[in-house]
């Protein structure tokens, strides 16, 4: 991408040279074919060396000046550009004066008006190719600034993330094993393979989205094998999904996260969280609705986890997705769409 940036870059400050070269050459072969070497000569000397000569001096030292500096200043570099050509025009009919034309060369009034319109042109030609180069070297800084920014931004999210959701997993083992119960080395072995997902998948832009349901399932069975009550009410349905599907890694996995945090499952025997991943057409349609706690009934904040999550898909998936939260009385609900790439 880069070096396709560059080539384009070098393209805006060769072409403009190269037309007006041809441009030259096709003048003086339709004008002077039939007149000799001594008129196409005359022709180049007298007015394609001044016009080069004073295109040459505009670009090196005016042109720039004209694009960076302030608008004060450029009035300043404006004067100069008129001295110049004025310049050159002075030149020019000196040339012509004393160059004696023979017969069937153009009169030094034909002559001069040859030379303001290329001088003109190419003018004009080199200002627009420059400040069409700095126009586009700026946008490729500008988002080339806002892709580090974002990945940038990204890299902190997910640092956010991962510590935050494996403190609770952590969390629960630690309470089995305290406990001896035997549940704490089936555990274990889920978090292992949900730390393997992590260390060898999550460095990437992008993850396969089976891989992604598959770490769905192992925390879903890290949350199961608490008790046999909370396996009965945890409820995951999945389709659509192909192999060629892919997401944002740690993406989903922190709306399930924040619903069993903010999920009375644990304490009431009728709280349940249902959760749904479904793909239609490269639409993904992720659902997550869990019963919460009383004393989150009434408020607004779900937590470090959602919010964070939010970031990462306004940075990576922008008009892409819609992200939808509802409180109903006693559960809370997400409604994730998103297109996938």
């Amino acid at each position: 991408m880069q070096n396709n940036e560059e080539r384009l870059i070098r393209l805006f400050g060769t072409a403009p040279i190269v037309i007006y070269n041809l441009l030259f050459i096709l003048i003086g072969l339709a004008v002077y074919s039939d007149e000799g070497l001594y008129a196409a000569t005359h022709f180049i000397f007298k007015v394609y060396i001044t016009c080069i000569g004073v295109i040459i001096i505009y670009k090196r030292f005016i042109l720039n000046n004209l694009i960076l500096s302030d608008q004060p200043l450029r009035k300043k570099y404006v004067i100069q550009l008129v001295i110049l050509v004025m310049s050159g025009f002075l030149v020019s009919i000196i040339l012509g004066v004393y160059i004696t034309p023979r017969e069937g060369m153009p009169p030094l009034p034909i002559a001069i008006l040859i030379w303001v319109a290329f001088t003109i042109i190419g003018i004009l030609l080199i200002s627009s190719s420059a400040y069409t180069k700095h126009y586009f070297e700026q946008k490729i800084i500008s988002v080339r600034t806002e892709a580090e920014k974002v990945q940038a931004e990204l890299d902190l999210l997910k640092s956010q993330i991962n510590p935050h959701f494996l403190f609770n997993t952590l969390n629960n083992i630690y309470g089995l094993v305290h406990m001896n119960d035997k549940r704490a080395p089936e555990m274990i072995s889920k978090l292992s393979s949900i730390l393997r997902y992590l260390l060898y998948d999550c460095g990437e832009s992008r993850v396969n989205l089976r891989k992604e349901k598959e770490l769905i399932e192992d925390y879903l069975q890290l949350q199961a094998l608490k008790s046999n009550s909370i396996a009965d009410r945890i409820d995951f349905y999945v389709d659509g999904i192909l192999d060629q599907h892919v997401i944002m890694p740690m993406l989903l996995i922190n709306f399930v996260e924040n619903s069993f945090k903010h999920s009375d499952i644990d304490v009431n025997e009728k709280g349940w969280v249902n959760i749904s991943l479904e793909v239609t057409d490269n639409q993904l349609h992720f659902k997550t609705r869990n019963t919460i706690k009383k004393e989150l009934q009434n408020k607004n904040g779900f937590g470090i986890g959602l919010s964070n999550t939010k970031k990462m898909l306004e940075a990576d998936y922008k008009d892409r997705h819609s992200l939808e939260t509802s409180t109903n009385k006693d559960n809370f609900e997400v409604d994730l769409k998103l297109e996938l790439i």
